[in-house]
């Protein structure tokens, strides 16, 4: 008991030093996970032009609502009255990462936009908001589109390309359809997955200090990316896609958006297939021609 006495102030000062350093270092681990969410990975970019390959091509600067400049490839060779394609890469991807995307569209005779979104590739830098602002980029590339004479795009996207894709689709309301390859669902379920998944960590206590840093950060509200309610929303053709491996967008999760679609709508897993990176094996340009083709004949009917 005279132990206490002599000694407690001194024991509470260093229980509260220790409370401020635990709380500190909470803080320090909080804001590197924030920054780590909202920061562009560095990417080796492909030194290819698609006139390299024999395509027309235009290099085309296009402008968001919100300023920011959008480069982007616009290549309108194409079979009249097939709707053009508009090609939406990953994250720390570009659009020269998706040159057999592409290909494999002019090769089916449908005219193609590919573009950087902001932060990546040659347009304006940026922070990611993983969809919430990238569906911008994917809006300026429809305007571009339509004011072109191309029509209503089919959006194709994979993995934060596919979750704009869904985001821009839900807002334009008039695409002619939509393939959305390894989405995720919502912003918060994917950081709280990919903490767990790269990092073992638990959201409770670093995601919980992380989120509002990541909000103010990038200056989003991370619940309105949310690829159910936007798929909910899209009435077009929708082609939801899963790589059987793919232990980052696992194929049950990327179910539940074919499942919140509100339209035609069809889902399918990509086999032997992991997250993003697709070989373009024969089964799967079969299921992406035979998509297009549907949303041509539907135009036509």
């Amino acid at each position: 008991m005279n132990f206490f006495r002599r000694n407690g102030r001194g024991l509470l000062w260093a229980a509260g030093t220790l409370g401020l350093v635990v709380a500190g270092l909470l803080w320090l681990a909080a804001g590197f996970l924030a920054n780590l969410a909202t920061t562009v990975p560095p990417t080796a970019r492909p030194a290819l032009h698609p006139s390299r390959l024999g395509l027309e091509c235009r290099d085309v600067d296009l402008r968001t609502e919100d300023g920011k400049k959008i480069s982007a490839w616009w290549m309108p060779a194409g079979d009249k009255g097939k709707p053009p394609v508009l090609v939406l890469h990953g994250l720390g991807a570009s659009k020269a990462h998706m040159i057999d995307y592409f290909l494999f569209a002019q090769k089916e005779g449908y005219p193609v936009m590919a573009i950087d979104f902001r932060g990546h590739g040659a347009s304006d830098p940026s922070l990611t908001s993983i969809g919430f602002y990238e569906s911008r980029d994917v809006i300026s590339a429809i305007r571009f589109l339509r004011a072109e004479g191309a029509g209503d795009p089919v959006l194709w996207g994979t993995s934060m390309g596919a979750v704009s894709a869904l985001l821009a689709a839900e807002r334009d309301g008039a695409v002619a359809g939509v393939i959305a390859d390894a989405p995720f669902d919502t912003y918060r379920n994917t950081i709280r997955h990919h903490a767990k998944l790269m990092y073992g960590i638990t959201e409770f206590p670093l995601l919980f200090l992380a989120y509002p840093m990541i909000e103010s950060r990038a200056n989003f509200r991370m619940d309105e990316v949310d690829s159910l309610r936007a798929a909910r929303g899209i009435h077009a053709p929708l082609l939801v896609l899963a790589g059987e491996k793919d232990g980052r967008m696992d194929p049950a999760m990327v179910r539940t958006i074919y499942e919140a679609g509100a339209g035609p709508k069809e889902f399918w897993i990509i086999p032997g297939e992991g997250h993003e990176n697709r070989t373009f094996q024969d089964s799967f340009q079969q299921k992406v021609r035979g998509f297009l083709a549907r949303i041509r004949s539907s135009k036509k009917s």
